[in-house]
């Protein structure tokens, strides 16, 4: 990612992190290996409602027993369907970058140096475990629990080459993580000492390997250049297949993913178009990483980005959640949402005319029980399978 970009990702998620050192601790407890079942329709759940909440939240999960949890500026918080607050714990103005479920009902969560997890549906930390530097700083960007049970964390690296000089600077990188935070394999990929590569989120394959998605740099006559990346490794973090996809001469990045009943995936982000002009991408491939269907939206004289993506439960409806940027600059973005149907990637629905007061950009989107969407923001939207509230 070039200087600019990065000043450009920094405005679009403003979560700044200010994070201490954060001390190894792990409890006496293993993690439950019976999973509840939240993402799969609930025949009790599904109240038929919408509304919008006056709250900052940047991450949201489904939880179990038709509840979801977020967390925000104002701490971690799982609410009911009608959104109010069943219980919460915190109020630190530190973030996470991600926050998934894990097997036992509670959360793994990934900060700037560190990966915390919880081991119970109330939020309570389990251990927390700092990345070593490996002589250059790896800022982490997604944590999921695998199938097998321990953990898959991706990132990037970045910072100046330690006392002992090193050449990882600028690489992408994916590590598994065994319960308690120890480091099994740590693998990175992209060029070496240049503006940084990075991973931003991960998803398990049905074969045991993950799909990873974010940005490559492209070297090109003396300049570089932002690829949309995909990438698919196998379960011990080897290359199986990679694709990157942009415009030439211009800036791409993959922010998001998810992975449909059949296999396949589809990531968004975005792609430079012309100077100062950016496009949602949204693209679907196989299992064997072929590109299915491309698309770009927007990018009319404005910056238009794809933040996050959610199916909702009947896979009818994919709900790409964003913000767009005028000309007139960062200060008056909105949040933007596009629905598409998630098979043909034909187009449903733009909502691209949300008040400024209920939002600057899209952080977050889950699909809710009842069928719809649940996107947070300045504002936490509940709404239908059209993005209607």
């Amino acid at each position: 990612m070039t200087k600019h970009l990065t000043l450009l990702i920094h405005r679009i998620f403003p979560i700044f992190l200010f994070i201490g050192l954060i001390i190894f601790s792990c409890s006496d407890q293993s993690s439950e290996t019976n999973s509840p079942d939240i993402n799969s329709p609930n025949e009790d759940c599904g109240v038929d409602t919408t509304f919008t909440l006056d709250r900052l939240d940047f991450v949201i999960v489904r939880s179990p027993n038709c509840t979801y949890t977020t967390y925000g500026y104002g701490g971690i918080e799982m609410i009911d369907e009608l959104g109010n607050v069943i219980w919460s714990a915190g109020g630190s103005r530190t973030s996470p970058y991600s926050m998934n479920t894990t097997s036992d009902g509670g959360y793994i969560f990934t900060f700037t140096s560190y990966v915390s997890r919880s081991s119970g549906p109330e939020g309570d930390i389990n251990w927390s475990s700092e990345l070593p530097s490996y002589q250059a700083t790896h800022y982490l960007k997604d944590a999921i629990q695998t199938s097998e049970g321990d953990y898959i964390v991706v990132g990037e690296i970045g910072g100046e080459p330690g006392p002992g000089g090193h050449d990882q600077k600028g690489q992408a990188f994916v590590l598994r993580m065994s319960d308690y935070g120890n480091v099994q394999w740590i693998k990175r990929y992209g060029i070496r000492n240049t503006l940084p590569d990075s991973f931003t989120e991960v998803v398990e394959a049905n074969d045991g390997g993950f799909v990873i998605v974010g940005n490559k740099i492209e070297a090109r006559e003396f300049y570089f250049y932002d690829d949309f990346w995909i990438m698919k490794v196998d379960e011990n973090g080897d290359e199986e297949w990679s694709l990157e996809i942009g415009q030439n001469d211009r800036y791409d990045k993959a922010n998001d993913i998810i992975k449909l009943s059949d296999g396949s995936y589809i990531a968004t982000g975005w792609s430079f178009i012309d100077d100062g002009i950016a496009a949602m991408r949204l693209v679907r491939v196989s299992s064997d990483g072929n590109i299915i269907w491309n698309k770009l939206a927007g990018g009319n004289g404005w910056y238009d980005i794809g933040t996050s993506l959610a199916v909702n439960n009947n896979e009818t409806v994919l709900m790409v959640a964003g913000m767009k940027v005028p000309p007139s600059g960062w200060d008056n973005t909105r949040v933007k949402l596009w629905g598409y149907n998630p098979w043909n990637g034909n187009q449903i629905f733009v909502r691209n005319n949300i008040p400024s007061e209920l939002g600057l950009n899209a952080t977050d989107v889950v699909a809710s029980y009842d069928n719809g969407f649940i996107v947070t923001s300045n504002t936490f939207f509940k709404m239908d399978s059209l993005g209607r509230w």
